[in-house]
């Protein structure tokens, strides 16, 4: 059974369980993790009920200004396309919406700080999903994983394995630069994962530190470490969700597109220029 205590201390490295479910041991960020998916279902369904034509709400209105710009942003790693961007908004932009309530989710009251004592003994209740690397590394799994599915599902099979071989797979070198390609895959799984979590949990672990320094003046000395992690976390958000447009941007467009651009100059993402 859970006791809630208020509590303060260092950001662990690990997420600490609070309980079982059959085999599966449930972590204070996956419980967080799933109470924010929750957060971003609401949100958006509030939006879309408040939404119109011309927004009178506030609220409806700054969502769509938000989404308005990320969606043209997104364009730009479609070629200009914004049909096609449209067509992944639903992707990217709850991508976005979670990671950044997640990443903003360790300044919230009572975040970090109020326990629960377990049989493993005490543990903070609530850890932002991403200062859990696992949390990170299963967003970036998710998302290179959709990559591929959607790539597959617009250009075919066949269509798809041409950005990794050539027509003439049997040659040594093809084959090997091939599996190179291949394993750059592997490679955005983990710097997506990786950057990610290591800036979150850095200001974390800085927010940690300065209030322990501080002492009584705690409360002061973070204001600017606040503001930090605000630029920050909106940053890492935007550039997880520029990551996963350029990749769907390469993975969607055809060999053939990527040897005779159109005419009309727009930019078709080069495979070779993002990992």
């Amino acid at each position: 059974m859970l006791k809630i205590m208020a509590s303060s201390g260092s950001v662990p490295l690990a997420a600490e369980p609070l309980f079982n479910i059959g085999p599966l041991s449930v972590t204070n960020s996956m419980l967080f993790g799933v109470i924010l998916g929750v957060i971003v279902v609401v949100l958006f369904a509030m939006a879309l009920r408040k939404s119109t034509f011309r927004p009178k709400n506030k609220f409806a209105f700054t969502v769509e200004t938000l989404v308005d710009m990320l969606i043209n942003a997104a364009s730009e790693n479609f070629g200009g396309d914004r049909k096609k961007a449209l067509k992944y908004a639903p992707l990217y932009l709850t991508l976005f919406t979670f990671i950044i309530i997640s990443n903003l989710s360790g300044l919230f009251p009572g975040v970090g700080s109020i326990t629960a004592t377990t049989a493993e003994g005490v543990s903070p209740l609530l850890r932002p999903f991403t200062t859990d690397l696992n949390g990170t590394l299963a967003l970036a799994v998710l998302t290179i994983g959709l990559v591929q599915f959607f790539a597959i599902k617009e250009i075919g099979i066949v269509n798809h394995l041409k950005h990794y071989f050539t027509n003439k797979p049997w040659n040594p070198m093809n084959l090997f630069m091939g599996l190179i390609e291949v394993m750059s895959e592997f490679i955005r799984i983990i710097t997506l994962s990786m950057r990610l979590f290591g800036v979150i949990y850095a200001g974390e672990v800085l927010m940690s530190v300065m209030s322990s320094l501080a002492g009584n003046f705690g409360w002061a000395a973070t204001i600017p470490v606040y503001f930090m992690e605000i630029f920050f976390s909106a940053i890492q958000a935007y550039i997880f969700i520029m990551l996963t447009t350029a990749y769907l941007g390469m993975a969607t467009v055809t060999h053939d597109e990527e040897s005779h651009p159109p005419d009309n100059h727009s930019s078709v993402p080069n495979p070779k220029a993002v990992v």
